[in-house]
């Protein structure tokens, strides 16, 4: 069975690439069909449309902190810029750049071109609530999300390894991730995911991954000269 990653909900999806906020046990196919930058940016580009995201955004932004060097920040901008054309939604900006923040805190050097590419255009309330603005009353803004985009009391967000799989539980369970870590957090890891996955074409491999033609059939060409059986 062919399971379509467009009707599994979002909290299933931030499940299947380590996010710790579900406790069914997902299925490999679903796990598989799933991907790390379509579910990052579906979360932003959705977020404030929907209440239930609030209780994720401390987990994201904590898988963020624990994995963000194995982002594709090149898909990860492509992903994001047709999500915003899509939807049209102004706080989806502002949220990249508060998650680009946590990224660049916590080492991931490689996601300041997300801050260049999306520039908040002005600072607002995190959550538009009276409660959020007496905690911004009682305890101050939190640097960690200046020039963010959103005004953050201390103490809201909370990031914190235990909202995600170590790195080496999140290999075994994904293996897209797995291929980040092997081949580095580059297109030619996700094309060589496809082909895995039992793509059998460049056409399909570029289908599957994201990436375009090109890099599938120069891909496909290499991994058949170094005698390793593709799929069909």
């Amino acid at each position: 069975m062919i399971v379509n990653k467009r009707s599994l909900p979002i909290d299933i999806k931030l499940a299947a690439i380590g996010v710790m906020i579900v406790t069914q046990k997902l299925s490999q196919k679903k796990i598989d069909a799933v991907d790390i930058e379509g579910t990052l940016a579906t979360f932003v580009a959705f977020y404030s449309k929907d209440s239930k995201m609030i209780r994720m955004l401390s987990p994201v932004l904590s898988w963020v902190a624990v994995h963000g060097s194995s982002v594709i920040i090149e898909k990860l901008i492509k992903v994001l810029s047709r999500h915003q054309q899509e939807n049209q939604n102004t706080d989806c900006v502002a949220l990249i750049s508060l998650v680009a923040k946590v990224a660049l805190s916590h080492g991931h050097k490689r996601w300041s071109t997300v801050l260049k590419k999306f520039k908040p255009q002005k600072e607002k309330l995190f959550f538009v609530s009276e409660l959020t603005k007496s905690l911004l009353s009682l305890r101050g803004p939190d640097p960690m999300f200046k020039d963010s985009g959103f005004l953050v009391p201390k103490g809201v967000v909370e990031i914190n390894p235990k909202w995600t799989l170590a790195r080496a539980s999140l290999a075994r369970l994904n293996r897209q991730y797995r291929n980040r870590l092997i081949y580095g957090a580059q297109w030619r890891a996700d094309i060589i995911t496809a082909f895995e996955l039992g793509a059998d074409t460049p056409t399909k491999a570029s289908r599957m991954s994201g990436a375009s033609y090109e890099p599938c059939h120069r891909v496909l060409g290499e991994l058949q000269a170094a005698g390793l059986k593709i799929a069909g």
